[in-house]
Order: C-alpha cells, then structure tokens, then sequence
C-alpha cells in the first residue's frame, strides 16, 4: 500500500495507508472541524476540486452536495491524489428548530437550535430556506456551542414580506439555513475594510439616551484594566479615555451621528495581534456586562451586531501598517499631520482642532498636541 499526496486549502500532506484525510489532518495538525468522526454528524465536510472521490467518502450525503464534490473528511481514504477546500457556506444547510423570534426596533431577535455542530462566528450570516425569493438573511449575534443554540437578528425591511412562522416565532417549528455565508480569515491586511453598520437610534433611546451605555462602559472597563489578557493592550490609555472614546464610536453607531473622531477600528487595532479566541473572550466579558446591567437578550443582539461588524478588521495573525488615504504607513517613528477634522490629545486630552498640525506615533496612532510635543533640543 502507498501514501497518497492530498491538499486541505493548500496545504500539502500525505495520508499513510488505512488512514482517512481527517486522521492525516489531525497528526500533520492541519485544523478542520470534526465532531463524531463516524460520518453522521457531517461536521467534517470537504470539497473535492481535483482528484477521484472514494465512493464511501459521500455516504449519507444528499445528492446535490455528492453533486458539487463534497465528501466526510473522516470517511475519506484517498485511493489518489486529491486537491480539497474547505465547504462553501451557501451550500450547505442545516436543519434548526425553532425557540422564539421577538421583535426588536426594526429586527427580528431569533433564538433557535441547530441540528448539528455549526462553525460560525458572530457577526456571519446565515440564510433562512423559504423556498421564495428573496431569501431572508439572518446575522449570527451569539453562538452556544456547548448547547447548539443560535441567537440572530433579521432586519425587517419595509415591503419585505416574511413568513408567519418566522415572525411568530412558534416553539418547535423546524427549517433550515445555508451558511455560514463568509469567514473571517484573520487576514484584515488584505481583506476590505468595513463600512458603518446600519445604524439603530431606537436602541440608543431604550438605552435611556446613552445613559445606560456609559454605566455599562464604566463597569467593563473596570474589568478590563484589571484583566491579564485584555489590559496589556490599553498601556499608557486612561481608563477614563477609553470609556469616552468607546461612548462616542458607540454612539455614533447606535444613533448615526457624526460625534466620534477617532481612528477607524482597523487603523485603531493595526498593531494589536488579536486572535479569534481574544475576540469571542472580550466579547464574552462584554455581554456578561450588559446582562448584568439589565438589557434584555434582544437588546445585548443588537448591541453585538454593532461590535461584531468590524471583527474582520481587528481579528489578525500578524501586525500590519495603518492605512491613510489609502497609502499603508510605517510601523514605527513620528510624523507631522494636518488634521482633517478636529480631534484630542492623546496624552493631555486638549482638544485639538481641524487644520492644526500635530505629532503622532506611526504604529500606536497616538495623537501628541504642539504643548506635548514642546520644543526639540
């Protein structure tokens, strides 16, 4: 018997004889989801792209799938070369049962329990099998692993008809979704940067107009400054500072104002190395805040969608430059700028205004007033 050469996303490795490409994942440590690893759950779920498939690597699955040339990476005994990737979201579907659905200013809240492992992050799309067009789609706010459920919001755009069953949210009523529809790669150096996120005034008003958001800013950071994995990156920032400019980028994107004059979330964190495990726990200690301040399961979603809609910006393996003008700058040193708009100091917080020069670190984005910078020997 002989190895056979396969590729999982590129990735070369050679699955020895008797042995399936999840069992030649796991020791040569190439990282795909796999859950029962007996062909049931379907967790494992690879694309062919080239080769020959074993006809027992598609046992169970449904034809449309055995038709795009999917296959159960631990039923799958390379017999040849193969070339395979991982599965495209809009392909595969998942059975879910229904818990409720609530409304929500203009969303939906769903809550509802899927039938098998579902690789998913906040801030993915799913999309809701009607059979009717257009699709609703739905975005993931949190996932439970540990139980299988879904917590999502669906926009309920004006026109838009949708199901009874979807808006009544009845216990127990079964459907199936399509996706994950995107990934978050950890690539933010190459990926496009996100817009703004549609906003929601009317959560800024439940919020009793901002005040209920700065308490619970005050209480997260609280924890924040005292936690041994998320205080290293606010070294030499105020506690203060962080909740003012967190209220403000909130605010702006609760309400649509133009209030905050920040750096963007991408050039903010360009040099903060933050895994997805960093960015689930910081937004674990989030919502155990909001719970703990009071705001319904619905208004924690919405409150998520916001954050969660810049993760592919701040989620990396690596570094890499801010981004001005669409011209990537040094990593480290100083530079003089004129500044667009007004903004703060950094370091004293006098505020500083538009079309005034001033210092800033090249990789910290920290801003330094003339009085700061003071004269230069």
């Amino acid at each position: 018997m002989t190895t056979h050469r396969i590729h999982v996303d590129g990735v070369a490795l050679l699955a020895r004889p008797g042995e399936s490409v999840l069992d030649a994942c796991i020791r040569s440590g190439v990282s795909i989801p796999f859950s029962c690893r007996g062909g049931v759950c379907q967790t494992c779920l690879l694309r062919c792209v080239e080769g020959e498939i074993p006809p027992q690597a598609q046992r169970g699955l449904p034809e449309d799938l055995r038709a795009k040339g999917y296959l159960l990476a631990c039923q799958c005994h390379p017999a040849a070369a193969l070339e395979l990737t991982r599965p495209l979201g809009v392909d595969r579907t998942t059975p879910c049962v229904m818990h409720e659905s609530v409304a929500a200013g203009p969303y939906l809240h769903l809550r509802f329990e899927v039938a098998r492992a579902l690789p998913c992050k906040p801030g993915q799309r799913l999309r809701v099998i009607t059979g009717a067009e257009p699709q609703p789609e739905l975005e993931i706010t949190r996932h439970r692993a540990a139980d299988f459920m879904l917590e999502c919001l669906l926009r309920r755009d004006p026109g838009v008809e949708l199901p009874e069953w979807l808006v009544s949210g009845e216990l127990g009523f079964q459907f199936e979704v399509a996706g994950p529809l995107d990934t978050h790669s950890g690539d933010a150096e190459h990926a496009a940067e996100a817009g703004s996120p549609e906003p929601d005034p009317g959560l800024w008003r439940e919020l009793e107009d901002g005040a209920r958001v700065r308490a619970v800013l005050e209480d997260f950071y609280a924890r924040v400054y005292q936690d041994p994995l998320l205080s290293p990156f606010f070294t030499g920032v105020t506690q203060s500072r962080s909740i003012d400019k967190q209220y403000s980028f909130l605010r702006q994107l609760m309400t649509g104002e133009r209030v905050y004059f920040g750096d963007r979330p991408r050039n903010a964190h360009h040099w903060m190395v933050i895994s997805d495990e960093l960015f689930d726990y910081r937004q674990a200690l989030m919502q155990e805040r909001l719970e703990a301040h009071g705001l319904t399961d619905a208004q924690v979603a919405r409150w998520t969608r916001l954050e969660s809609h810049y993760r592919g910006d701040i989620v990396k393996a690596a570094a890499f430059p801010r981004r001005i003008g669409g011209v990537d700058q040094p990593l480290d040193g100083y530079a003089q700028q004129v500044l667009d708009s007004g903004t703060v100091c950094d370091h004293c917080g006098t505020a500083v205004d538009a079309g005034v020069e001033v210092t800033y670190h090249l990789r910290l984005g920290l801003v330094s007033c003339a009085a700061c910078t003071g004269p230069r020997a």
